[in-house]
């Protein structure tokens, strides 16, 4: 059975600051940085699935701080925001921070990510980290 969470009126108060940002971030996106979907052109997994949504990479403590951030946010399909950026094995934050280089490269700013997640670690992810996800270039 799920039970959903009652959300805070502190918490209510602090999405209803940033919607225009998260709005803006998914409206310039236009499709899930990951897979390619979109609302217009669902996925396999359906047009549900398909609806975008902001994912914040710095997550845990850091995530309140990176809800406006658009160096801190991809524009995710439901289906990659719930299943695949969930396997922290898989997509940690370095992977995710190549996917925003690489789709959204004006949002980029690996120095402002480390600092708003541990002021103290500038180089708690480097760029050589980020560039060894990033797709080899076609010839």
């Amino acid at each position: 059975m799920n039970h959903l969470r009652s959300v805070s009126a502190k918490r209510r108060k602090r999405m209803s600051e940033v919607k225009p940002i998260r709005t803006a971030l998914i409206r310039k996106a236009g499709r899930c940085m990951i897979c390619g979907a979109s609302p217009k052109e669902p996925s396999r997994f359906g047009r549900e699935l398909s609806e975008l949504c902001c994912h914040e990479i710095a997550n845990g403590p850091c995530r309140d701080k990176a809800l406006d951030k658009p160096f801190a946010i991809l524009v995710l399909c439901a289906y990659c925001n719930g299943q695949r950026v969930e396997d922290k094995a898989a997509w940690p934050q370095s992977r995710q921070l190549a996917v925003l280089g690489s789709k959204a490269p004006e949002d980029y700013d690996l120095s402002a990510f480390n600092y708003l997640v541990n002021p103290n670690a500038p180089n708690r992810i480097t760029q050589e980290e980020v560039d060894s996800w990033r797709e080899p270039c076609e010839t």
